[in-house]
């Protein structure tokens, strides 16, 4: 049994352990919300029956020991795991291996989603491999092994920081190292086409990038454009696909080269 502070993010249902997020509420359905009326904080409750039925509350939490008012007025009293609490103090401790022996040992999908989120806020992309690959994240597990791909620390930073929801941050440390493009393209991943067109026209490049994007993407759902701005800017253009792919191309090779050229200078720098 775990109680766990519950927050609400783009209208789902997510834990939060520590400062961090964990997963979605679907993968876990034996779940009760109450609220700490005291210090006006709401928590989930995962357990395995339907002993508290509907609107409970926590009259008072000390340790390990919960005590909740059902709805009829009667106070049910609770144990709740320590293991939490112990993960917690691994993490915080950087003592990761022993954070992954933790959870093999519970073997609860809680626990590894707990381990999966704060691994990523710590920027630890091996044991976030293991806590999403634990719980099935399967995308999430595909999308850490493409972060270590990426040709600059820049772009893995970015990327580690948009696994982890802050995408403004992650835009910052791109513009910040003059990967436009790289900006510009997080954008169209995430469908967020007005600040990826206000990116391509702002430093005056890749705006054929984003029209050839929104065009698939609008070709894809059988969807006219009707943004004003987009109109604006593909009135005249013919989108060639191969000039973008070249472009594309042209600005992964570029960032791979300075990447190897900052790694070589630092080389340099440590010989002498």
């Amino acid at each position: 049994m775990y109680i766990l502070p519950r927050v609400n993010i783009f209208g789902g249902e997510f834990w939060r352990f520590g400062d961090f997020i964990s997963v979605s509420r679907v993968n876990f359905p034996n779940l009760v919300y109450m609220k700490d009326f005291a210090q006006n904080i709401n928590y989930t409750l995962l357990f395995s029956n339907s002993e508290f039925s509907k609107n409970p509350h926590i009259v008072s939490f000390v340790g390990n020991q919960v005590t909740i008012r059902r709805a009829d007025g009667s106070l049910v009293h609770i144990s709740i795991s320590p293991y939490p609490a112990i993960l917690h103090e691994y993490v915080s401790s950087s003592k990761w291996e022993d954070a992954v022996r933790l959870c093999r040992f519970v073997k609860e999908q809680t626990m590894w989603a707990c381990l999966a989120a704060m691994a990523v806020g710590n920027r630890d992309m091996t044991t976030a491999e293991i806590a999403y690959a634990a719980i099935g994240e399967i995308d999430k597990v595909q999308y850490i092994n493409s972060i270590k791909e990426l040709p600059s620390k820049e772009s893995k930073m970015a990327h580690i920081l948009m696994l982890s929801g802050n995408i403004q941050e992650a835009e910052m440390i791109l513009l910040q190292a003059g990967l436009v493009y790289q900006a510009i393209q997080i954008n169209i991943n995430l469908y967020n086409w007005e600040r990826a067109l206000e990116l391509a026209v702002k430093y005056k490049t890749h705006v054929d990038t984003v029209l050839a994007y929104r065009q698939k993407f609008l070709e894809t759902f059988g969807k006219q454009e009707t943004n004003k701005r987009y109109l604006q800017y593909a009135e005249g253009l013919q989108i060639d696909w191969e000039k973008v792919r070249a472009k594309i191309e042209m600005e992964i090779t570029k960032e791979r080269e300075r990447s190897s050229s900052s790694q070589s200078s630092k080389n340099i720098g440590l010989r002498h």
